[in-house]
Protein backbone atom coordinates (compact mmCIF):
# COMPACT_ATOMS: atom_id res chain seq x y z
CA UNK A 1 0.00 0.00 0.00
CA UNK A 2 0.77 3.65 -0.37
CA UNK A 3 0.24 6.69 0.38
CA UNK A 4 -1.63 9.59 -1.96
CA UNK A 5 -1.94 12.82 -1.56
CA UNK A 6 -5.83 13.61 -1.50
CA UNK A 7 -7.61 11.09 1.13
CA UNK A 8 -11.27 11.48 0.83
CA UNK A 9 -13.24 9.75 3.07
CA UNK A 10 -16.26 9.79 5.71
CA UNK A 11 -16.97 7.90 9.08
CA UNK A 12 -18.78 4.64 8.82
CA UNK A 13 -22.28 6.24 9.90
CA UNK A 14 -21.88 7.65 6.53
CA UNK A 15 -20.64 5.12 3.89
CA UNK A 16 -22.84 2.56 4.40
CA UNK A 17 -24.62 0.08 2.90
CA UNK A 18 -26.83 -0.93 6.09
CA UNK A 19 -27.49 -4.10 4.67
CA UNK A 20 -28.89 -2.59 1.43
CA UNK A 21 -31.84 -0.61 3.71
CA UNK A 22 -30.97 3.29 3.32
CA UNK A 23 -33.95 4.13 5.67
CA UNK A 24 -32.05 2.25 8.35
CA UNK A 25 -29.59 5.48 8.17
CA UNK A 26 -32.00 6.82 10.69
CA UNK A 27 -31.08 4.10 13.46
CA UNK A 28 -27.45 5.97 13.67
CA UNK A 29 -29.57 9.17 15.26
CA UNK A 30 -30.09 7.28 18.55
CA UNK A 31 -27.70 7.13 21.28
CA UNK A 32 -24.12 5.37 20.59
CA UNK A 33 -24.62 4.00 24.26
CA UNK A 34 -28.53 2.89 23.76
CA UNK A 35 -27.14 -0.83 24.13
CA UNK A 36 -29.03 -0.21 27.72
CA UNK A 37 -32.32 -0.05 26.05
CA UNK A 38 -33.70 -2.77 23.15
CA UNK A 39 -30.70 -4.39 23.13
CA UNK A 40 -30.12 -1.90 20.55
CA UNK A 41 -26.35 -1.56 20.45
CA UNK A 42 -26.25 -5.45 19.71
CA UNK A 43 -29.02 -5.33 16.81
CA UNK A 44 -27.13 -2.71 15.29
CA UNK A 45 -24.08 -4.76 14.73
CA UNK A 46 -26.17 -6.51 12.27
CA UNK A 47 -26.49 -3.63 9.94
CA UNK A 48 -23.80 -1.02 10.28
CA UNK A 49 -21.20 -3.43 9.00
CA UNK A 50 -17.71 -1.69 7.81
CA UNK A 51 -17.95 -0.46 4.74
CA UNK A 52 -17.08 -2.52 1.57
CA UNK A 53 -13.76 -1.59 0.23
CA UNK A 54 -11.41 -3.27 -2.28
CA UNK A 55 -8.14 -4.98 -1.44
CA UNK A 56 -6.06 -1.52 -2.44
CA UNK A 57 -8.43 0.28 0.48
CA UNK A 58 -10.86 2.01 -2.27
CA UNK A 59 -14.65 2.55 -0.90
CA UNK A 60 -16.73 0.42 -3.18
CA UNK A 61 -19.45 2.86 -2.59
CA UNK A 62 -19.42 6.26 -1.05
CA UNK A 63 -21.70 9.43 -0.20
CA UNK A 64 -23.53 11.24 -3.08
CA UNK A 65 -21.68 14.51 -2.25
CA UNK A 66 -18.38 12.88 -2.09
CA UNK A 67 -18.22 11.45 -5.51
CA UNK A 68 -19.00 14.58 -6.53
CA UNK A 69 -16.08 16.52 -4.83
CA UNK A 70 -13.98 13.28 -6.17
CA UNK A 71 -15.30 14.24 -9.87
CA UNK A 72 -14.57 17.75 -9.56
CA UNK A 73 -10.96 17.45 -8.36
CA UNK A 74 -9.97 14.98 -11.29
CA UNK A 75 -11.80 17.32 -14.03
CA UNK A 76 -10.43 20.51 -12.46
CA UNK A 77 -7.27 18.56 -13.50
CA UNK A 78 -5.84 19.82 -10.22
CA UNK A 79 -4.51 16.28 -9.28
CA UNK A 80 -3.77 12.91 -11.54
CA UNK A 81 -6.24 9.93 -10.56
CA UNK A 82 -2.99 7.94 -9.21
CA UNK A 83 -2.78 10.62 -6.63
CA UNK A 84 -7.15 10.61 -5.05
CA UNK A 85 -8.36 7.75 -3.59
CA UNK A 86 -11.87 7.63 -1.94
CA UNK A 87 -10.97 5.68 1.02
CA UNK A 88 -13.21 3.48 2.90
CA UNK A 89 -12.61 4.60 7.11
CA UNK A 90 -11.57 1.66 8.29
CA UNK A 91 -8.66 1.08 5.90
CA UNK A 92 -7.23 4.60 6.38
CA UNK A 93 -3.73 3.16 7.54
CA UNK A 94 -3.50 1.99 4.55
CA UNK A 95 -3.82 4.87 2.12
CA UNK A 96 -2.74 7.79 4.33
CA UNK A 97 1.19 8.54 4.21
CA UNK A 98 3.84 10.65 4.30
CA UNK A 99 3.15 12.12 0.52
CA UNK A 100 -1.01 13.16 2.09
CA UNK A 101 -1.43 16.52 1.98
CA UNK A 102 -5.30 17.00 1.86
CA UNK A 103 -7.71 14.60 4.25
CA UNK A 104 -11.26 15.51 2.57
CA UNK A 105 -14.14 14.37 5.33
CA UNK A 106 -17.58 14.12 4.34
CA UNK A 107 -20.13 15.09 7.55
CA UNK A 108 -24.15 14.63 7.31
CA UNK A 109 -24.56 14.70 11.22
CA UNK A 110 -20.67 15.39 12.94
CA UNK A 111 -22.10 17.04 16.33
CA UNK A 112 -25.25 15.43 16.41
CA UNK A 113 -27.10 18.61 16.27
CA UNK A 114 -30.01 17.48 13.16
CA UNK A 115 -33.44 17.37 13.65
CA UNK A 116 -33.41 13.42 13.67
CA UNK A 117 -30.63 13.32 16.62
CA UNK A 118 -31.72 16.07 18.86
CA UNK A 119 -35.01 14.54 19.13
CA UNK A 120 -33.80 10.88 19.60
CA UNK A 121 -30.49 11.58 21.40
CA UNK A 122 -28.49 14.24 23.51
CA UNK A 123 -29.67 16.72 26.09
CA UNK A 124 -32.99 17.26 25.14
CA UNK A 125 -33.50 13.39 22.69
CA UNK A 126 -35.57 10.88 24.25
CA UNK A 127 -32.62 8.73 25.72
CA UNK A 128 -29.69 10.67 26.80
CA UNK A 129 -26.04 10.52 25.67
CA UNK A 130 -24.15 11.08 22.58
CA UNK A 131 -25.60 10.30 19.02
CA UNK A 132 -24.34 7.48 16.77
CA UNK A 133 -23.61 10.04 14.40
CA UNK A 134 -21.72 12.36 16.33
CA UNK A 135 -19.73 9.18 17.72
CA UNK A 136 -18.34 7.93 14.61
CA UNK A 137 -17.68 11.10 13.29
CA UNK A 138 -15.25 12.29 16.72
CA UNK A 139 -13.75 8.87 16.16
CA UNK A 140 -12.70 9.12 12.46
CA UNK A 141 -11.10 12.69 13.09
CA UNK A 142 -9.59 12.27 16.31
CA UNK A 143 -7.91 8.85 15.04
CA UNK A 144 -4.03 8.32 15.58
CA UNK A 145 -4.14 8.29 11.83
CA UNK A 146 -5.69 11.39 11.18
CA UNK A 147 -4.22 13.34 13.26
CA UNK A 148 -0.67 12.07 12.81
CA UNK A 149 -1.14 13.16 8.94
CA UNK A 150 -1.73 16.66 10.25
CA UNK A 151 0.90 16.40 12.44
CA UNK A 152 3.40 15.70 9.56
CA UNK A 153 1.57 18.79 7.59
CA UNK A 154 -1.46 17.21 6.31
CA UNK A 155 -4.68 19.65 5.97
CA UNK A 156 -7.86 17.92 7.61
CA UNK A 157 -10.75 19.73 5.97
CA UNK A 158 -14.25 19.22 6.89
CA UNK A 159 -17.37 19.65 4.51
CA UNK A 160 -20.57 17.98 3.34
CA UNK A 161 -24.13 18.47 4.70
CA UNK A 162 -23.71 18.91 8.36
CA UNK A 163 -20.83 21.90 8.23
CA UNK A 164 -22.50 24.34 10.00
CA UNK A 165 -22.59 22.47 12.82
CA UNK A 166 -19.27 22.83 13.42
CA UNK A 167 -18.14 25.88 15.23
CA UNK A 168 -14.07 27.39 15.73
CA UNK A 169 -14.03 26.19 19.07
CA UNK A 170 -14.82 22.79 18.07
CA UNK A 171 -12.63 22.69 15.02
CA UNK A 172 -9.39 23.74 17.97
CA UNK A 173 -11.35 20.88 20.02
CA UNK A 174 -10.83 17.87 17.45
CA UNK A 175 -7.89 19.33 15.50
CA UNK A 176 -9.92 20.19 12.44
CA UNK A 177 -8.48 22.89 9.99
CA UNK A 178 -10.70 24.05 7.45
CA UNK A 179 -14.32 23.96 7.25
CA UNK A 180 -16.07 24.63 3.84
CA UNK A 181 -19.75 25.30 4.53
CA UNK A 182 -21.73 24.86 1.22
CA UNK A 183 -22.07 23.33 -1.82
CA UNK A 184 -18.04 22.53 -2.48
CA UNK A 185 -17.66 21.52 -6.17
CA UNK A 186 -16.17 24.65 -7.36
CA UNK A 187 -14.83 26.10 -4.34
CA UNK A 188 -12.99 22.67 -3.47
CA UNK A 189 -10.45 22.06 -6.43
CA UNK A 190 -9.46 25.70 -6.01
CA UNK A 191 -8.67 25.19 -2.25
CA UNK A 192 -6.63 22.10 -2.97
CA UNK A 193 -4.93 23.39 -5.75
CA UNK A 194 -3.42 26.50 -3.24
CA UNK A 195 -2.65 23.51 -0.95
CA UNK A 196 -0.86 21.55 -3.58
CA UNK A 197 1.07 24.35 -5.16
CA UNK A 198 2.82 25.13 -1.40
CA UNK A 199 0.18 27.58 -0.25
CA UNK A 200 -0.73 27.97 3.14
CA UNK A 201 -3.56 28.42 5.41
CA UNK A 202 -4.16 29.84 8.46
CA UNK A 203 -6.43 27.70 10.44
CA UNK A 204 -8.63 27.18 12.14
CA UNK A 205 -11.33 28.31 9.39
CA UNK A 206 -14.25 28.07 8.21
CA UNK A 207 -15.02 28.84 4.50
CA UNK A 208 -18.85 29.80 3.47
CA UNK A 209 -19.42 28.77 0.28
CA UNK A 210 -21.30 32.00 -1.56
CA UNK A 211 -24.15 30.79 -3.35
CA UNK A 212 -22.42 32.28 -6.62
CA UNK A 213 -19.80 29.50 -6.35
CA UNK A 214 -22.67 27.26 -6.36
CA UNK A 215 -22.47 25.05 -9.69
CA UNK A 216 -25.31 25.56 -11.95
CA UNK A 217 -26.56 21.92 -13.05
CA UNK A 218 -25.51 21.70 -16.33
CA UNK A 219 -22.08 22.27 -14.11
CA UNK A 220 -22.71 19.35 -11.22
CA UNK A 221 -19.68 16.66 -11.97
CA UNK A 222 -20.57 13.19 -13.29
CA UNK A 223 -20.15 10.88 -10.98
CA UNK A 224 -16.50 8.99 -11.19
CA UNK A 225 -17.65 5.75 -8.92
CA UNK A 226 -21.00 4.22 -7.10
CA UNK A 227 -22.86 5.97 -4.28
CA UNK A 228 -24.30 4.79 -0.92
CA UNK A 229 -27.70 3.86 -2.04
CA UNK A 230 -27.35 3.92 -5.12
CA UNK A 231 -27.97 7.93 -5.11
CA UNK A 232 -28.00 10.01 -8.10
CA UNK A 233 -29.10 13.11 -8.19
CA UNK A 234 -31.60 14.86 -10.18
CA UNK A 235 -31.99 18.20 -8.86
CA UNK A 236 -30.96 20.67 -6.13
CA UNK A 237 -32.70 23.21 -4.36
CA UNK A 238 -36.48 23.87 -3.83
CA UNK A 239 -37.59 27.48 -3.92
CA UNK A 240 -40.92 27.14 -2.34
CA UNK A 241 -39.61 29.46 1.11
CA UNK A 242 -39.75 27.15 4.20
CA UNK A 243 -38.83 29.60 6.83
CA UNK A 244 -36.78 26.71 8.44
CA UNK A 245 -35.46 24.32 5.62
CA UNK A 246 -31.99 24.47 4.40
CA UNK A 247 -32.30 23.34 0.90
CA UNK A 248 -34.60 26.43 0.39
CA UNK A 249 -31.62 28.50 0.70
CA UNK A 250 -30.70 27.23 -2.59
CA UNK A 251 -32.06 28.11 -6.07
CA UNK A 252 -34.11 24.92 -8.12
CA UNK A 253 -31.59 23.27 -10.42
CA UNK A 254 -32.21 20.83 -12.80
CA UNK A 255 -29.53 18.41 -14.15
CA UNK A 256 -29.51 16.97 -17.52
CA UNK A 257 -31.28 13.51 -18.53
CA UNK A 258 -28.37 12.31 -20.52
CA UNK A 259 -25.93 12.88 -17.60
CA UNK A 260 -28.75 11.26 -14.75
CA UNK A 261 -28.52 8.22 -16.86
CA UNK A 262 -24.51 8.60 -17.13
CA UNK A 263 -24.65 8.46 -13.30
CA UNK A 264 -26.77 5.40 -12.98
CA UNK A 265 -25.24 3.59 -15.46
CA UNK A 266 -21.79 4.00 -13.18
CA UNK A 267 -23.59 2.83 -10.24
CA UNK A 268 -24.87 -0.45 -11.91
CA UNK A 269 -21.47 -1.16 -13.49
CA UNK A 270 -20.46 -1.25 -9.59
CA UNK A 271 -22.94 -3.43 -8.71
CA UNK A 272 -25.65 -0.81 -7.45
CA UNK A 273 -28.29 -2.61 -9.35
CA UNK A 274 -31.14 -0.16 -6.76
CA UNK A 275 -31.13 3.67 -8.01
CA UNK A 276 -32.59 6.15 -5.81
CA UNK A 277 -33.53 9.49 -7.27
CA UNK A 278 -32.53 12.22 -5.08
CA UNK A 279 -34.37 15.77 -5.41
CA UNK A 280 -35.88 17.95 -2.49
CA UNK A 281 -39.39 17.01 -4.39
CA UNK A 282 -38.90 14.65 -7.47
CA UNK A 283 -42.04 15.66 -8.92
CA UNK A 284 -40.14 19.40 -9.29
CA UNK A 285 -37.63 17.69 -12.22
CA UNK A 286 -37.94 20.00 -15.19
CA UNK A 287 -39.95 22.73 -13.70
CA UNK A 288 -40.08 25.41 -11.19
CA UNK A 289 -40.75 25.73 -8.14
CA UNK A 290 -44.66 26.64 -8.91
CA UNK A 291 -44.86 25.61 -12.36
CA UNK A 292 -44.12 21.53 -12.35
CA UNK A 293 -43.12 19.63 -15.71
CA UNK A 294 -44.95 16.05 -15.23
CA UNK A 295 -43.63 15.24 -18.58
CA UNK A 296 -40.37 15.27 -17.73
CA UNK A 297 -41.18 13.87 -14.67
CA UNK A 298 -42.54 10.84 -16.24
CA UNK A 299 -39.41 10.76 -18.99
CA UNK A 300 -37.36 10.78 -16.14
CA UNK A 301 -38.54 7.33 -14.64
CA UNK A 302 -39.26 5.50 -17.89
CA UNK A 303 -35.27 6.54 -19.00
CA UNK A 304 -33.92 5.44 -15.55
CA UNK A 305 -36.60 2.25 -15.95
CA UNK A 306 -34.53 1.36 -19.52
CA UNK A 307 -31.16 1.64 -17.98
CA UNK A 308 -30.01 -2.03 -18.79
CA UNK A 309 -29.42 -3.78 -15.22
CA UNK A 310 -31.40 -1.32 -13.03
CA UNK A 311 -33.45 -3.88 -11.25
CA UNK A 312 -35.50 -1.25 -8.87
CA UNK A 313 -35.94 2.46 -8.83
CA UNK A 314 -37.16 4.61 -5.73
CA UNK A 315 -36.92 8.64 -4.54
CA UNK A 316 -35.65 10.35 -1.73
CA UNK A 317 -38.56 12.94 -1.17
CA UNK A 318 -41.27 13.92 -2.76
CA UNK A 319 -43.78 16.61 -1.65
CA UNK A 320 -46.95 15.86 -0.59
CA UNK A 321 -48.55 18.96 -2.83
CA UNK A 322 -47.58 17.67 -5.53
CA UNK A 323 -48.98 14.49 -4.93
CA UNK A 324 -52.34 16.16 -4.60
CA UNK A 325 -52.22 17.99 -7.26
CA UNK A 326 -51.37 15.24 -9.88
CA UNK A 327 -52.39 12.13 -9.32
CA UNK A 328 -52.22 11.13 -12.48
CA UNK A 329 -48.24 11.21 -12.39
CA UNK A 330 -47.94 9.24 -9.59
CA UNK A 331 -50.51 6.63 -11.19
CA UNK A 332 -48.37 6.34 -14.34
CA UNK A 333 -45.02 6.24 -12.08
CA UNK A 334 -46.13 3.82 -10.56
CA UNK A 335 -47.29 1.71 -13.69
CA UNK A 336 -43.52 2.39 -14.83
CA UNK A 337 -42.16 1.04 -11.91
CA UNK A 338 -44.40 -2.21 -11.39
CA UNK A 339 -45.42 -0.95 -7.89
CA UNK A 340 -48.42 -2.61 -5.87
CA UNK A 341 -49.73 -3.87 -2.38
CA UNK A 342 -46.51 -5.93 -1.64
CA UNK A 343 -43.93 -3.99 -3.89
CA UNK A 344 -44.29 -0.86 -2.37
CA UNK A 345 -41.96 2.37 -2.55
CA UNK A 346 -41.28 4.08 0.47
CA UNK A 347 -40.01 8.11 0.28
CA UNK A 348 -39.36 10.90 2.75
CA UNK A 349 -41.85 13.66 2.47
CA UNK A 350 -43.01 16.78 5.40
CA UNK A 351 -46.41 16.85 7.19
CA UNK A 352 -44.71 19.38 9.44
CA UNK A 353 -47.91 20.65 10.87
CA UNK A 354 -51.89 20.37 10.72
CA UNK A 355 -52.31 23.93 12.04
CA UNK A 356 -52.92 26.47 8.94
CA UNK A 357 -51.97 29.23 10.89
CA UNK A 358 -47.88 27.66 11.18
CA UNK A 359 -48.49 27.00 7.39
CA UNK A 360 -49.07 31.10 6.85
CA UNK A 361 -46.41 32.07 9.18
CA UNK A 362 -43.23 29.26 8.25
CA UNK A 363 -44.15 27.54 4.72
CA UNK A 364 -46.82 29.95 3.18
CA UNK A 365 -46.22 28.16 -0.17
CA UNK A 366 -45.41 24.61 1.13
CA UNK A 367 -49.00 23.53 -0.03
CA UNK A 368 -49.12 25.03 -3.57
CA UNK A 369 -50.77 25.33 -5.91
CA UNK A 370 -53.56 24.83 -2.44
CA UNK A 371 -53.81 27.38 0.12
CA UNK A 372 -52.36 27.37 3.71
CA UNK A 373 -55.87 26.97 4.84
CA UNK A 374 -56.42 23.43 2.48
CA UNK A 375 -53.20 22.25 4.20
CA UNK A 376 -54.93 19.41 6.42
CA UNK A 377 -57.36 18.32 3.49
CA UNK A 378 -54.22 18.13 1.03
CA UNK A 379 -52.23 15.77 3.19
CA UNK A 380 -54.95 13.68 3.65
CA UNK A 381 -55.18 13.46 -0.26
CA UNK A 382 -52.11 12.72 -1.36
CA UNK A 383 -51.56 9.80 1.50
CA UNK A 384 -55.03 8.80 0.21
CA UNK A 385 -53.35 8.84 -3.38
CA UNK A 386 -50.27 7.02 -1.80
CA UNK A 387 -51.98 4.19 -0.96
CA UNK A 388 -53.78 3.63 -4.01
CA UNK A 389 -50.40 3.57 -5.92
CA UNK A 390 -47.74 1.52 -4.02
CA UNK A 391 -46.26 4.76 -2.44
CA UNK A 392 -45.42 4.92 1.54
CA UNK A 393 -44.86 8.07 2.97
CA UNK A 394 -42.52 8.22 5.68
CA UNK A 395 -43.47 11.48 7.21
CA UNK A 396 -41.92 14.30 9.80
CA UNK A 397 -43.50 17.05 12.53
CA UNK A 398 -41.74 19.32 13.55
CA UNK A 399 -42.37 20.16 17.28
CA UNK A 400 -41.78 23.69 18.98
CA UNK A 401 -41.93 25.86 15.53
CA UNK A 402 -41.20 29.19 16.29
CA UNK A 403 -44.70 30.70 17.36
CA UNK A 404 -46.67 27.36 18.14
CA UNK A 405 -49.64 27.64 20.24
CA UNK A 406 -51.97 24.55 21.63
CA UNK A 407 -54.53 24.91 19.31
CA UNK A 408 -51.77 24.41 16.56
CA UNK A 409 -51.07 21.17 17.89
CA UNK A 410 -54.53 19.86 18.56
CA UNK A 411 -54.79 20.36 14.88
CA UNK A 412 -52.02 18.20 14.40
CA UNK A 413 -52.88 15.57 16.66
CA UNK A 414 -56.48 15.37 14.84
CA UNK A 415 -54.41 15.51 10.98
CA UNK A 416 -52.79 12.51 12.39
CA UNK A 417 -55.52 10.52 13.41
CA UNK A 418 -57.18 10.93 10.16
CA UNK A 419 -54.05 9.71 8.51
CA UNK A 420 -54.09 6.43 10.47
CA UNK A 421 -55.72 4.16 7.51
CA UNK A 422 -52.95 4.62 4.77
CA UNK A 423 -49.98 2.92 5.32
CA UNK A 424 -47.26 5.33 6.59
CA UNK A 425 -44.82 6.30 9.38
CA UNK A 426 -44.49 9.76 10.97
CA UNK A 427 -41.69 10.76 12.80
CA UNK A 428 -41.65 14.16 15.17
CA UNK A 429 -39.09 16.18 15.11
CA UNK A 430 -37.67 18.62 17.41
CA UNK A 431 -37.22 21.88 15.66
CA UNK A 432 -33.77 23.01 15.16
CA UNK A 433 -32.33 26.40 13.71
CA UNK A 434 -29.77 24.74 10.88
CA UNK A 435 -27.52 28.15 10.92
CA UNK A 436 -27.53 32.14 11.65
CA UNK A 437 -30.38 32.85 9.12
CA UNK A 438 -32.99 30.76 11.11
CA UNK A 439 -35.29 31.80 13.04
CA UNK A 440 -34.59 30.77 17.08
CA UNK A 441 -37.37 28.95 19.41
CA UNK A 442 -37.04 28.17 23.12
CA UNK A 443 -34.79 24.69 23.55
CA UNK A 444 -37.62 21.71 24.34
CA UNK A 445 -36.82 18.58 25.36
CA UNK A 446 -39.04 16.19 23.90
CA UNK A 447 -40.40 14.36 26.87
CA UNK A 448 -39.94 17.06 30.32
CA UNK A 449 -40.80 20.40 28.13
CA UNK A 450 -43.87 18.79 26.80
CA UNK A 451 -47.25 19.52 27.02
CA UNK A 452 -50.12 17.79 27.46
CA UNK A 453 -51.17 18.19 23.83
CA UNK A 454 -47.52 17.50 23.08
CA UNK A 455 -47.78 14.14 24.60
CA UNK A 456 -51.21 13.54 23.26
CA UNK A 457 -49.43 14.17 19.82
CA UNK A 458 -46.71 11.67 20.62
CA UNK A 459 -49.89 9.01 21.17
CA UNK A 460 -51.59 9.44 18.07
CA UNK A 461 -48.18 9.32 16.15
CA UNK A 462 -47.33 5.97 18.14
CA UNK A 463 -50.16 4.73 17.45
CA UNK A 464 -50.55 5.18 13.61
CA UNK A 465 -46.66 3.79 13.17
CA UNK A 466 -47.44 0.88 15.54
CA UNK A 467 -51.17 0.19 12.90
CA UNK A 468 -48.16 -0.52 10.35
CA UNK A 469 -44.93 -0.93 11.79
CA UNK A 470 -45.02 -4.88 11.34
CA UNK A 471 -46.20 -5.29 8.08
CA UNK A 472 -43.89 -2.21 6.91
CA UNK A 473 -40.63 -3.73 8.95
CA UNK A 474 -41.70 -7.29 7.27
CA UNK A 475 -41.78 -5.62 3.65
CA UNK A 476 -38.85 -3.63 3.46
CA UNK A 477 -36.23 -6.69 5.63
CA UNK A 478 -37.02 -8.56 3.00
CA UNK A 479 -34.56 -7.59 0.53
CA UNK A 480 -31.92 -7.35 3.54
CA UNK A 481 -29.55 -10.14 3.62
CA UNK A 482 -30.51 -12.60 6.81
CA UNK A 483 -28.71 -11.14 9.60
CA UNK A 484 -30.24 -7.41 8.94
CA UNK A 485 -33.82 -8.88 8.46
CA UNK A 486 -33.57 -11.31 11.79
CA UNK A 487 -32.22 -7.54 13.61
CA UNK A 488 -34.78 -5.18 12.83
CA UNK A 489 -37.49 -8.14 12.87
CA UNK A 490 -36.54 -8.67 16.09
CA UNK A 491 -36.14 -4.82 17.06
CA UNK A 492 -40.18 -4.98 15.78
CA UNK A 493 -41.04 -8.04 17.95
CA UNK A 494 -39.66 -6.21 21.18
CA UNK A 495 -41.41 -2.71 20.22
CA UNK A 496 -44.52 -4.38 19.63
CA UNK A 497 -44.30 -7.38 22.40
CA UNK A 498 -43.06 -5.45 25.52
CA UNK A 499 -42.43 -1.53 24.63
CA UNK A 500 -45.73 -0.96 23.20
CA UNK A 501 -48.07 -1.49 26.37
CA UNK A 502 -45.70 0.44 28.79
CA UNK A 503 -45.76 3.50 26.29
CA UNK A 504 -49.49 3.53 26.65
CA UNK A 505 -49.19 3.39 29.98
CA UNK A 506 -47.16 5.94 29.92
CA UNK A 507 -48.69 8.18 28.05
CA UNK A 508 -52.17 7.99 29.78
CA UNK A 509 -49.94 8.59 33.47
CA UNK A 510 -48.17 11.74 31.49
CA UNK A 511 -51.43 13.33 29.90
CA UNK A 512 -53.46 13.08 33.05
CA UNK A 513 -50.58 14.46 35.43
CA UNK A 514 -50.05 17.24 32.96
CA UNK A 515 -53.98 18.04 32.86
CA UNK A 516 -54.46 18.69 35.56
CA UNK A 517 -51.51 21.08 36.34
CA UNK A 518 -52.88 22.57 33.77
CA UNK A 519 -56.33 22.74 34.59
CA UNK A 520 -54.77 24.30 38.12
CA UNK A 521 -52.54 27.05 36.35
CA UNK A 522 -56.12 28.15 34.40
CA UNK A 523 -58.19 27.87 37.18
CA UNK A 524 -55.24 30.18 39.18
CA UNK A 525 -55.42 32.34 36.65
CA UNK A 526 -59.24 32.91 36.58
CA UNK A 527 -58.93 33.49 40.39
CA UNK A 528 -56.73 36.25 40.04
CA UNK A 529 -58.51 37.50 37.27
CA UNK A 530 -61.46 38.04 39.41
CA UNK A 531 -59.42 39.55 42.36
CA UNK A 532 -57.96 42.07 39.55
CA UNK A 533 -60.88 42.48 36.94
CA UNK A 534 -58.28 45.35 35.54
CA UNK A 535 -56.19 42.84 34.77
CA UNK A 536 -58.12 41.77 31.54
CA UNK A 537 -58.55 45.22 29.69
Amino acid sequence: MHGYRIVLTADKSVMNKYSDGLFYGFLVTAPHNAGRYLSFGRLLRFILKDPPSHDDGKAVIAPQGLRRVEAALLDSGVIEPDDLIVAAPQRLEDVIGPETEVIGVSAIDPLGMGPASTTFSGPYGLIPGEPSTAYYFRELITSDVVQGARRRGAYLIVGGPGAWQISLDKMREYGIDVVVDGEAEIVFPKLVKHILDGGKLETPTIIKVPMAQYPTGDRIPLLRGATVGGVVEVSRGCGRGCSFCVPNLRRLRHRKLEDIIHDVKVNVESGQFNICLHAEDIFQYGGTPFRPNYGKVVELFKEVRGVDGVKNIGISHAALSSIASSPKTVKEISEILGLDRRHWMGFQTGIETGSPRLMEIHMRFKPYPFSPEDWPEVVERAFAISEDNGWVPCATLVINLPGEREEDVIRTVELVEKLRPYRSFIVPLLYVPMGESFQPSRPMHLIRDAAWYHIELYRAVWRHNMRWLKELAWDYSSWNDLPARFAIRTLVRIIRWFIDRRVERLFEERIEELRKSHDGLTAMVRKYERARPELRR
